[in-house]
């Protein structure tokens, strides 16, 4: 049997909804982005949404609209992927790395409350979709940008995730709970002037209302550039990207939105099966969330509790030997890899280090069934034994 950690589910209406766009003249972003963007924005409850190409412009966009001094620090945490971290450094800025928590895979919370005084804003991911409580920032009113891009459709305290940071990100990658045909990310926030940055900032740097009313494709003198008058549209506020998402994308991704709370709920029932199997064997750190938690799960994580030796690597081996597909828990101690070795202090991260050394994880997708939840379970059982 072959079990996979992340698949790409779509039908016949998210491949009407892109021939629709298909039928047409424009591909590159125009009204199906827009309404994507607001049909997003209501799901999370919040004011304004802003489409990137990826979950990984989303966040360098959202730190850069901070507009924070050269030389500020920002927190995030050690482990993890390095769509967080990288951002930072592109932007000139200090990286405060905080360790992990064991129990909940997630920032140690307690950590950052001690670093408070000295960061600047903060940016923290909802590892595996399991929700973090930020209320500490928001309670010493230091922006978070709470990244999202494991946990679409995750809720905590009966709150989307993502209606809590100052901005918040979310990635559409095929691995993730929803995709926009394999690509696209987005940004959130209620803030109007961190929404209008973010989108000139994706938009190669145009003022943010350079397509408001355009109607069509005559050019128009409507701006100033000292006493020149100028088209708008080839106006510039900011030194931007091109990040944006494509119509097709967005038509995709509209479809796929509307299957997502169907999605959680499939996600959060594969998890609660499979961990009622696993966690009688007590050979695993097993993750339990909040309890007023509604995780859209992004996989299961399987950290071994005795991790001596080869152990992890054995375990991950047997599994792919029975076909069921695993991943590391993504980059383990970020500052062990080559781009941010500088970052690195022997013994600093322990957590993330035993992330690293001793963890994995499985999928638990909605297209698993208990006949696949039951399959990885007796194989795990067969590794033991």
């Amino acid at each position: 049997m072959n079990v996979d950690f992340a698949k790409c589910e779509f039908g016949d209406e998210e491949r009407q909804a892109v021939n629709r766009v298909l039928q047409g003249h424009w591909l590159a972003s125009g009204p199906e982005v827009e309404a994507f963007e607001k049909d997003f924005a209501k799901y999370i409850g919040r004011k304004y949404a802003i489409s990137t190409n990826s979950g990984s412009s989303a966040n360098l966009l959202s730190i850069q609209a901070l507009e924070l001094r050269e030389g500020s620090f920002i927190l995030t945490g050690a482990a993890g992927f390095p769509a967080t971290l990288s951002p930072i450094l592109h932007g000139r800025y200090k990286p405060l790395l905080v360790d992990y928590d064991l129990q909940s895979h997630n920032i140690d919370l307690v950590h950052c409350f001690e670093v408070l005084p000295d960061i600047q804003a903060a940016i923290l991911a909802h590892s595996l979709g399991n929700p973090v409580d930020l209320s500490i920032f928001e309670e010493a009113k230091i922006p978070v940008i709470e990244d999202c891009c494991e946990a679409v459709g995750s809720m905590l305290f009966g709150k989307k995730v993502g209606s809590f940071g100052t901005l918040a990100t979310f990635s559409f990658y095929p691995a993730h709970q929803m995709t926009a045909e394999g690509t696209g990310g987005m940004i959130v926030t209620d803030d109007e002037e961190l929404a209008h940055r973010c989108r000139s900032l994706r938009d190669w740097g145009k003022v943010y209302d350079w397509d408001t009313k355009l109607g069509d494709n005559v050019t128009k003198w409507n701006s100033k550039i000292d006493d020149i008058d100028y088209y708008k549209h080839y106006t510039y506020e900011t030194l931007g990207y091109n990040a944006k998402l494509s119509e097709t994308a967005a038509a995709f991704g509209r479809v796929q939105l509307k299957k997502l709370d169907w999605i959680r709920g499939r996600r959060i029932q594969n998890y609660e099966y499979l961990y009622g199997l696993l966690e009688p064997l007590g050979i695993f750190n097993l993750v339990k969330p909040y309890q007023e938690a509604e995780p859209s799960w992004f996989g299961f994580p399987l950290t071994l509790k005795n991790g001596e030796g080869d152990l992890r690597k054995n375990l991950g081996d047997f599994l792919e030997s029975r076909g069921v597909r695993t991943r590391p828990f993504f980059a383990g101690n970020i500052t062990r890899h080559k781009p941010f070795r500088h970052l690195y202090e022997e013994g600093r991260f322990p957590i993330a280090d035993k992330l690293m050394r001793d963890s994995l994880f499985i999928g638990i997708g909605q297209w698993l069934g208990k006949t696949e939840l039951d399959y990885i379970y007796e194989v795990i059982k067969e590794w033991r034994a």
